[in-house]
């Protein structure tokens, strides 16, 4: 198989999904015909690949683009994305969809293993400077000690103030940006929108004194600020990594994943969420239900994954006209194959 394209001459790259065809970082394959091709990063034109070298590769590929969750399908094209970032073009009927321990889910976990650490580290510390005192080390370890105990009482008011979002003086209801906090991202509800969207309501913007000594998110008074799909979708996807900055089990996530997986999809998730107007975080003064820990994690992976989707959604638009002409060339080389074939 040629590694550069026989149009541009660019490298045609590699990638670790396919064993049996490690050329291109984008593949194309359509089983019923037996058709291969590597996809020119460079001037996007399609590479057939040899008859002889097709078979086993697109018999691969046709069980990755099955087995992976991160895929957009139309009538007759598809595209997914695999672990290691190759893309996968599929011709031909639309494969079901199944349900897999989602790849994002490994991020949760490793977000899991650093917040303990931290939290290890934390406790280690408060630990050798109270022993310090104990034993009546001095001054400056006594100051040391206050100041970590201080420090561990004060952290979770500040990180309950930092900044998640700022939605546009042009999209505010009071023509000014406003500054949307971790703390408002704990109170906020999800309900649904108008079209099968989804709206956020969020709790008084105005009603926090950045000045106030008292630890933890004030009291919800005014009117909420309501943010549309587009904005809410936006915020969301910034401030449930804030709410689950601890990760998860493997258990827990393993619950996450069947929550997504009784919806169906990521978009249904968040329709059915939205429906049940349930509130991101759990405090007894805040409105509505709150998600479980498991629909916390459910909702970001659904967020990452429906970005994710609407970006393939936006390339499979693309990539319809490219193959209709690769598709062409590729019958005009195959008969011409199949003609030589019968000469000899």
């Amino acid at each position: 198989m040629y590694r550069h394209c026989i149009y541009c001459s660019a490298d045609l790259g590699a990638n670790e999904s396919l064993e049996a065809f490690p050329v291109g970082r984008t593949v194309a394959f359509d089983g019923a015909k037996g058709r291969l091709w590597a996809i020119c990063p460079k001037c996007s034109r399609w590479n057939l690949a040899p008859i002889e070298e097709r078979w086993e590769p697109v018999e691969e590929a046709e069980k990755a683009f099955a087995e992976t969750r991160l895929r957009v399908q139309r009538e007759n094209i598809g595209i997914a994305k695999l672990r290691d970032g190759t893309r996968l073009i599929r011709i031909g009927e639309v494969v079901q969809t199944e349900l897999a321990a989602w790849r994002y889910g490994g991020q949760l976990v490793r977000r899991r293993r650093k917040h303990l650490l931290v939290v290890g580290a934390g406790l280690a510390a408060y630990g050798v400077l109270s022993a310090g005192w104990m034993a009546g080390i001095g001054g400056t370890a006594l100051a040391m000690h206050l100041w970590n105990l201080w420090s561990m009482i004060d952290d979770g008011r500040w990180r309950l103030r930092k900044v998640v979002y700022r939605l546009p003086a042009a999209r505010s209801p009071t023509g000014r940006e406003v500054v949307l906090r971790r703390w408002h991202s704990a109170a906020a509800v999800l309900r649904p929108g108008a079209a099968g969207g989804i709206t956020l309501e969020v709790p008084d913007r105005e009603s926090t004194d950045p000045w106030d000594p008292t630890p933890g998110p004030p009291k919800i008074e005014a009117e909420p600020l309501v943010l549309g799909d587009a904005d809410a979708r936006s915020f969301l996807g910034r401030a449930m990594v804030h709410l689950n900055a601890s990760g998860a089990s493997r258990k827990r996530l393993g619950g996450a994943v069947d929550l997504l997986g009784s919806a169906g999809t990521a978009e249904d998730f968040l329709r059915r969420t939205a429906g049940e107007e349930r509130t991101l975080a759990a405090r007894k003064d805040m409105p509505g239900r709150a998600l479980v820990p498991e629909g916390a994690l459910a909702l970001e992976m659904a967020l990452h994954e429906e970005s994710e989707r609407r970006a393939l959604e936006g390339e499979l638009t693309l990539l319809q006209s490219a193959w209709r002409e690769a598709e062409e060339i590729a019958a005009i080389a195959d008969g011409l194959a199949g003609e030589s074939e019968l000469l000899r």
